[in-house]
């Protein structure tokens, strides 16, 4: 070889084929994950339960629902969960944000499984998997709450007032109806008394990590039956702390209402 000259190695197709399959195994992991991450899109669904639980007590109206999220393609940040009820008959409107949103944990202690719940607000669900949520839902009316908690704190402190070891039940619970306050309080709970018979539409709206927010409509009915039981809760609410002092039973009647999908 003459001096001077450099002796440059030809690169055979085998070799050029291997090099190519390594670059490719190298990167093909960042690109399913850029894949992924930008142009795969999220989906979160959610399957509810076949039942809708309706409540009335000293909160006031509200509900809760449950079922399972669904992420697809990847996880997901669930921010926020509010609903919307829809009182057809009269467009009234009943605003609601999540009040607990509970999540089952299964746990082993001593060999044994158990099933706690953990409060998480927000909270992450991972990708293509079913994820059980149950939530229940407070009044988002300041005013309604706030006049709710002046009128039970009123019969709370005549409740107080009137109990007596030496006052039976029934004759503590004819003091408290007496006073001039208590057909007031309740003629105006009736009178603001959210459930009645009606057709009503439940919106559901699920805010994720995307900054995106998905909608799901729901519809549900109440017969005059039901109501007429359910206003029975007004008494219980009122009745609610003098019965906790003379240690008696309050039962608050809860409807469970089969509800559908509304298409749109």
């Amino acid at each position: 070889m003459p001096e001077g000259t450099i002796n440059q190695a030809v690169m055979t197709p085998y070799e050029i084929i291997a090099t190519v399959l390594a670059v490719i195994a190298l990167v093909q992991p960042w690109i399913l994950a850029a894949w992924k991450k930008f142009f795969k899109p999220l989906k979160v669904s959610f399957i509810p339960s076949a039942k809708i639980k309706l409540y009335y007590n000293r909160s006031g109206a509200y509900i809760y629902l449950g079922g399972v999220i669904e992420a697809k393609n990847r996880p997901a940040v669930i921010k926020d969960i509010s609903a919307k009820v829809i009182r057809q008959c009269d467009k009234a409107e009943l605003a609601m944000d999540w009040s607990s949103f509970m999540v089952p944990v299964f746990q082993s202690v001593g060999g044994n499984s158990i099933t706690t719940s953990e409060i998480a607000r927000p909270f992450m669900i991972g990708a293509n998997g079913l994820n059980p949520i149950f939530v229940e839902f407070a009044n988002l009316d300041t005013q309604t709450v706030d006049r709710l908690a002046k009128i039970y704190e009123k019969l709370t402190l005549e409740s107080k007032r009137i109990s007596n070891i030496n006052t039976p039940f029934e004759q503590a619970k004819d003091q408290l109806q007496a006073i001039p306050e208590y057909q007031t309080f309740r003629e105006e709970l009736l009178e603001n008394f959210y459930w009645k018979v009606s057709d009503y539409q439940i919106e559901l709206s699920i805010s994720h990590s995307d900054n995106k927010a998905e909608v799901y409509r729901y519809r549900f009915s109440l017969t005059q039956d039901e109501v007429s039981e359910f206003k029975k809760n007004i008494d219980v609410s009122m009745l609610c702390e003098l019965s906790l002092l003379y240690y008696q039973p309050t039962n608050f009647t809860v409807f469970q209402k089969a509800f559908n999908p509304l298409e749109g």
